[in-house]
């Protein structure tokens, strides 16, 4: 059924959907790739090579990872959940070689990195992207930007259950989001200028802009009180994208945009275009863009994509700090003692300062040293564990980030190619 609700109907339903997978173990990861013609990274590939990639790549993977397109033609590959990190990442990196196989074969490659350096080319208009930039328009000039030329590493975990110890969700929610700037800083891959002239780069462009860009659906949220309470309010009071029509909602005109500054407690309380139902509160949930995002289990949000075989490490540290018991233990105590709550200016700092932020720097540390021996206790492959301590050599341990050898990426709005579409019927995420 999908009756209209009243308000207490609709922060009912959102809370009880918030955090409502509570086994703990279960891992899964959603990579992101911006794709590159062979032979000429400064371009985007022509309607043809588009086609053609998008044939070779299919859907569908053999270990049951599932390709889709963002905004800009973004390629997103979707690992199924599994019962382990070493489940995990074993199935996704076997995927993850296919995947690049047929890239190759159809001329292009994959480009791990959290910002694009082209001009954004808005190139799959499902309605939902499509209401998501009209939505944008109305904020400002940077809303293709964040739609086209963004790429992620999302890293999905249970949301635990009522008990107060590792295995409880108001523990995950403290973990993930008071350790949250310290991985998006250990993990930041998208350098971008800043201030005058751009002389000087924020380590994470990518989660700068997305904050800069909407600062109303982006959160963070705070870290104490009851997470599904906090998240239904914070639902509620966040403004809505778009509002569909009683179309079939992949018609192209199945969306309508929200009228300005309209937030779900808003419509909910009548100042909206008719009533809600749940398919338009599930909707609204889907287009909430905070580092962190309860949708029954948690996703975590704030890690830039990352080069090569470097996806495996974020994946790894979250698995460690939220699911073994003793690294969970540690990093909660780490948390106490340094009174971590982040605000949302405390985000936005970590977005542009990174590791080169001392006390930053320090917290990256002592998480990264605590989810090695987190690692150990879980059993994963030693080439895996080998990439976790190589990118804490290389990077955390010396106080820097992927972002530190990459050049920023001046992407450039006011300049326009011709933008090739995805090919109808291929899956968008």
């Amino acid at each position: 059924m999908d009756d209209a609700l009243s308000e207490p109907e609709a922060a009912a339903l959102i809370f009880d959907h918030s955090m409502c997978r509570g086994r703990v173990g279960r891992i899964g990861v959603e990579l992101e790739w911006f794709v590159l013609p062979l032979g000429d990274a400064s371009r985007r590939a022509d309607s043809a090579e588009s086609l053609r990639l998008a044939c070779l790549l299919g859907d569908q993977l053999p270990r049951g990872s599932r390709i889709s397109w963002e905004p800009g033609g973004q390629l997103e590959l979707s690992g199924a959940p599994f019962d382990s990190v070493s489940d995990c990442v074993t199935a996704v990196a076997a995927d993850v070689a296919v995947l690049r196989d047929r890239a190759r074969a159809a001329g292009a490659r994959l480009l791990g990195a959290g910002l694009d350096p082209r001009p954004p080319c808005f190139s799959v208009p499902l309605p939902r992207y499509q209401a998501l930039r009209r939505y944008y328009a109305r904020l400002g000039h940077e809303g293709d930007t964040l739609l086209c030329n963004t790429a992620s590493v999302q890293v999905n975990v249970e949301a635990g259950d009522g008990s107060a110890g590792w295995r409880g969700r108001s523990r995950r929610w403290l973990l993930a989001n008071s350790l949250g700037p310290a991985l998006m800083a250990m993990f930041a891959n998208s350098p971008a200028p800043h201030g005058r002239e751009g002389a000087l780069s924020d380590s994470s462009g990518r989660q700068s802009l997305r904050f800069r860009t909407d600062p109303f659906r982006t959160g963070p949220l705070p870290c104490e009180g009851d997470p599904r309470e906090t998240w239904t309010q914070y639902a509620l009071d966040a403004q809505v994208v778009g509002v569909r029509r009683t179309a079939p909602l992949d018609s192209p005109a199945a969306w309508d945009p929200a009228p300005a500054g309209l937030t779900l407690r808003g419509w909910l309380r009548g100042a909206g275009p008719g009533a809600v139902h749940p398919t338009d509160v599930f909707h609204h949930l889907k287009s909430l863009v905070p580092p962190v995002r309860a949708c029954g289990h948690l996703e975590l949000r704030m890690i830039d994509a990352q080069e090569g075989d470097d996806w495996m490490v974020p994946l790894a540290v979250v698995a460690a700090l939220l699911d073994d018991e003793p690294t969970s233990d540690a990093a909660a105590s780490v948390v106490a003692a340094r009174s971590l709550a982040p605000t949302r200016r405390d985000w936005v700092d970590a977005a542009r300062h990174g590791l080169a932020d001392p006390q930053l720097a320090a917290l990256a540390r002592e998480t990264m040293t605590l989810a090695l021996s987190g690692l150990k206790r879980l059993g994963v492959p030693p080439e895996v564990y080998g990439t976790v301590e190589r990118f804490a050599e290389h990077h955390t341990l010396r106080g820097l980030a992927p972002a530190h050898t990459r050049q920023p990426a001046h992407t450039r709005q006011s300049e326009r190619e011709a933008c090739p579409a995805v090919p109808e019927g291929v899956t968008a995420s």
